[in-house]
């Protein structure tokens, strides 16, 4: 999803959504700013989970 002019760094900026192996997060194609809109999982917890996905394969 894109987010036109809705960047709060730059007021200029559109953010587009996407996800990784870590959550959500927006950023702006303008000045690069990125806001994680889902609370941050800890680094030990994010390892716990790829770990346990490689797992499955």
């Amino acid at each position: 999803m894109y987010l036109i002019k809705s960047c709060p760094r730059c007021d200029k900026g559109d953010l587009f959504e996407d996800r990784d192996e870590y959550g959500s997060y927006a950023q702006c194609f303008q000045c690069g700013y990125v806001e994680y809109p889902e609370a941050v999982l800890p680094l030990e917890q994010a390892k716990a989970e790829q770990l346990n996905r490689r797992g499955r394969r």
